[in-house]
């Protein structure tokens, strides 16, 4: 079953939409961890981490910040980065406490409003029914012994009469990667993750539910780089050592109230989640004069600080009408402030001070209501219109329909088709940011970006139209064509301008580029997906699949980067009966024709790119003990591939991981 896709429960054959579900048997199997563990055998879903190491997430070759991440069906208040707002919450999202990942494949505004373009994934926590207890450890490191840590969490839930509860604490620790040139660079953020969440619900006799959450999770990280600018040859040059330090907190708080019985389904939900981050930038420099090195001198750390707070309140109810007609109706509120040290709006002075003491609050506010209808004229027949209207105290009302259908033409034979759209707003950080990302190094200009009022929302406009077959029970294929217009598409480019030709609107700051966003962009993103599955015996099972992607930037006539043209995925799993058997798992996802920015070749004023093919490969082996401990060994990225540094896709090589289950 499903719920993302139309948010009411229907089975996956049924549902229009191409979704996919990682279940919890495949969760334990593979001993994911984080959500990117989950996404990592995901068919037409590419994870790839940039040069801060943050996994960006892209379906059917969307950017990142175009997929709507959510916890049972909640936003999370995360970075307010242009490019990368729910990058790093694929390595914070943990998976102890997961039933299932949900992927909806395709823009669903009509139902989820902004931030829907790309898909959707929704992770749905577990519903506590009986008490039990579940503590693992793992520990890992890569292939040269460098970097990794371990992973600890305890996860505990209890039902007796109608109370019920769940509580579920981490603590994380990753070591640096450190680059095997012999630089001393950390190649990835280190240091520690405490995650942490409470659930307690009330079943009431008439059968409707509360349920209240707290989850907090903070993070202590932090990456260091050494650099070296050569003043005279041979005779003056300076050594420099940056440290970063990127500390979060985010607290979530929920309470949900909801019911249903034979005529209709209802949920009533407030929520808010609340995000800090401090970003500590410091350098230690000496000079080096004839050969004597000076003393090391730490300078003074450029610190900036972010926090962001969503704040929600929404409900929806689905009527049966009949057994032909299914209404779903719903609403939602939400409040999105933004304030900290890299904000300014145009009206706010600094006083005089130095642009780097920027400081500034800004906020968006969204009112929509949704509707949509499930008709079944008849046993062959599945129709699903849809159509939500957005209202936003900074943009224009907006109207997002979607129209969806399911034909069975024959018991084992199903055709879907879909025609959707999808829009995404302008964050706080796309209108009002006033913030440094580089300062002038020697040979190089800084950068210093500035926000646009004006700008936009992105929107799209998609088609799918699909095939499945099954074979009895054992099998399924499914053949399918998609193509995604989208338009107004938010970009960053260099205005031709520089921080000291303006010293009254940006003081204290010389040497920067200023860049700016504007709504110029339209890319095209269409291909074609096939993939099955298929069961031997009773205990092996076989999945395959094969997506080819044409991405476009159709403005400048290239291709979007960090993307493949084709991508294959090839999983077998053995899961015996016996529990003290060994259960096996490998996948594996091949890129070809994958388009990136080379960093060994590219600097900051000269991009180069070019295509690769690679493979990653997994596998993992687990048996029990005795009925209450399981062991595991895994090894992760088989084929050793190694891609790090700017610009890079992240891969830091293989890993091996070792831990151990206990459940009581």
């Amino acid at each position: 079953m499903v719920v993302t896709a139309t948010r009411t429960a229907m089975t996956v054959k049924e549902t229009p939409s191409t979704v996919e579900i990682v279940d919890s048997k495949k969760l334990e199997q593979t001993q994911a961890k984080t959500l990117h563990d989950a996404l990592k055998g995901a068919l037409g879903v590419n994870v790839f981490n940039d040069f801060q190491g943050r996994s960006n997430v892209s379906i059917r070759g969307s950017e990142s910040r175009h997929v709507l991440i959510m916890v049972d069906g909640k936003r999370l208040g995360g970075e307010a980065a242009y490019n990368s707002a729910n990058a790093w919450d694929v390595d914070r999202i943990r998976m102890e406490d997961v039933e299932r990942v949900e992927i909806i494949r395709g823009p669903a505004g009509a139902l989820y409003g902004s931030d829907a373009m790309g898909g959707v994934i929704n992770v749905i926590t577990k519903t506590p029914d009986k008490t039990t207890a579940d503590i693992n450890y793992e520990y890992g490191w890569y292939e040269d012994g460098k970097g990794a840590g371990y992973k600890g969490n305890l996860y505990l839930q209890g039902a007796e009469g109608n109370y019920s509860y769940k509580i579920n604490a981490g603590l994380n620790k990753n070591r640096p990667y450190l680059d095997p040139k012999g630089s001393g660079d950390s190649m990835n953020f280190y240091g520690k993750q405490q995650p942490l969440s409470l659930n307690v619900g009330y079943k009431f006799d008439n059968g409707n539910e509360l349920s209240v959450d707290f989850s907090k999770i903070k993070e202590e990280n932090q990456k260091s780089t050494t650099s070296t600018t050569v003043m005279v040859p041979g005779k003056v040059w300076q050594d420099k050592v940056q440290t970063i330090y990127n500390d979060n907190k985010r607290t979530d708080y929920a309470i949900t109230y909801k019911g249903s019985d034979d005529k209709q389904d209802w949920m009533f939900r407030a929520y808010k989640s609340v995000f800090d981050k401090t970003y500590k930038n410091q350098n230690n420099t000496r000079m080096t004069m004839m050969g004597r090195p000076g003393k090391w001198t730490l300078q003074a750390p450029k610190v900036d600080t972010v926090k962001r707070t969503l704040s929600v309140i929404e409900g929806k109810d689905t009527f049966n009408l009949s057994d032909k007609n299914k209404l779903t109706a719903g609403f939602e509120y939400r409040k999105d402030q933004s304030e900290g040290t890299r904000l300014k709006k145009p009206s706010t002075s600094l006083n005089g001070a130095d642009a780097h003491a920027a400081f500034d609050k800004a906020d968006i506010n969204y009112l929509a209501a949704y509707v949509q209808d499930e008709f079944r004229p008849n046993d062959k027949w599945l129709i699903i219109p849809s159509v939500r209207f957005d209202h936003s105290d900074q943009f224009s009302n907006k109207l997002t329909s979607n129209l969806a259908a399911t034909y069975n033409a024959a018991d084992d034979v199903r055709i879907k088709a879909v025609v959707g759209q999808g829009y995404k707003t302008p964050t706080v950080n796309d209108l009002y940011i006033f913030w440094e990302m580089y300062a002038k190094n020697p040979g190089s200009d800084g950068q210093f970006y500035v926000g646009n009022p004006d700008l936009k929302p992105e929107k799209s406009l998609s088609y799918e139209l699909s095939v499945e077959k099954d074979w009895g029970d054992r099998s399924t294929v499914h053949f399918g064509l998609f193509r995604n217009e989208v338009k107004d598409l938010i970009g960053t480019y260099w205005t031709g301008k520089m921080t000291e030709d303006y010293p009254d609107i940006y003081p204290g700051i010389t040497g920067d580029r200023i860049m700016a966003y504007e709504n110029i962009p339209e890319a095209l993103l269409q291909g074609v997906e096939l993939y099955g599955s298929h069961r031997i015996g009773k205990d092996i099972y076989l999945n395959a699949g094969y997506t080819f992607l044409d991405a476009k930037d159709k403005t400048a006539g290239t291709r979007l980067k960090d993307r493949a043209k084709h991508q294959v995925t090839f999983g077998v799993s053995y899961q015996p009966e016996n529990i003290y058997a060994w259960d096996l798992s490998f996948d594996l996802v091949s890129n070809l024709g994958y388009y990136f920015n080379n960093g060994d070749k590219s600097t900051m004023g000269n991009f180069v790119y070019e295509t690769k093919d690679f493979t990653i490969a997994n596998i993992m082996a687990s048996r029990h003990l005795n009925k209450d401990t399981k062991i595991y060994l895994g090894i992760d990225n088989i084929s050793n591939h190694q891609n790090f540094g700017p610009y890079s896709d992240g891969n830091l090589g293989r890993l091996y991981r070792v831990g151990m289950e206990y459940k009581f």
